[in-house]
């Protein structure tokens, strides 16, 4: 075979060559990409780019960054409270809240609801859990540790919401990304919403919304 038939034959595949070759670099970046990134990157993209506002009209928002494959961990401060004594109730502020979260989390199918044993949690979380016609547990804001734990094992691949506190609910987020990244809510701040998607202990993907007034 002389060195112009050469070069003719092989031009001919150079095309088919080259289409493999982008479709199999495709298929490395998507693979590489699709894969699970690390904890903190997450997050800082999370408080970066996905902070979004839930209004009334927009009913479906909640689903939309849930994950079939995930245990899924819906996470709230309690709502405002009147302040009144040791253990408060919520005041008609922070009942229009729980409302307006129990309105929002109704098509989520959540399976359990978690509370500790105060009066501005278990009011908030009531709501939540009359929607699915369960009762909220109670659990130990001391054994985090010990909640997360359980809610792996029991509701794996399910969708929990919990109740907590400006100095709890970030450690519970902490928990789940096994990494020290969350500080204290401020205590004026009530509208703070996380859902955490979860493969296993801090292994897991956050989501931050706002709700409510």
């Amino acid at each position: 075979m002389n060195t112009n038939t050469y070069l003719r034959q092989n031009n001919i595949f150079m095309p088919i060559i080259k289409l493999t070759y982008s479709l199999l670099s495709i298929f490395v970046c998507s693979f590489f990409f699709s894969c699970e990134k690390d904890p903190e990157t997450i997050i800082k993209t999370v408080l970066k780019t996905d902070t979004l506002i839930v209004i009334k009209t927009d009913t479906l928002v909640i689903n939309q960054y849930m994950q079939d494959s995930t245990t899924s961990f819906i996470l709230t401060r309690h709502a405002e409270t009147t302040g009144i004594g040791t253990d408060p109730s919520l005041s008609s502020a922070g009942q229009e809240r729980a409302n307006e979260l129990a309105r929002i989390l109704k098509n989520t199918s959540i399976q359990a609801v978690y509370s500790t044993n105060y009066k501005r949690t278990l009011e908030t979380s009531a709501k939540v859990a009359a929607n699915y016609n369960i009762n909220t547990q109670i659990y130990d804001p001391s054994k985090l540790d010990e909640l997360v734990t359980t809610i792996l094992n029991q509701y794996r691949g399910q969708a929990v919401y919990i109740a907590g506190h400006s100095n709890t609910t970030n450690l519970i987020l902490n928990l789940l990304i096994g990494k020290n990244t969350y500080g204290n809510i401020p205590d004026s701040e009530y509208d703070n919403l996380y859902i955490v998607n979860v493969s296993a202990k801090g292994h897991s993907k956050v989501i931050h919304l706002k709700y409510g007034k």
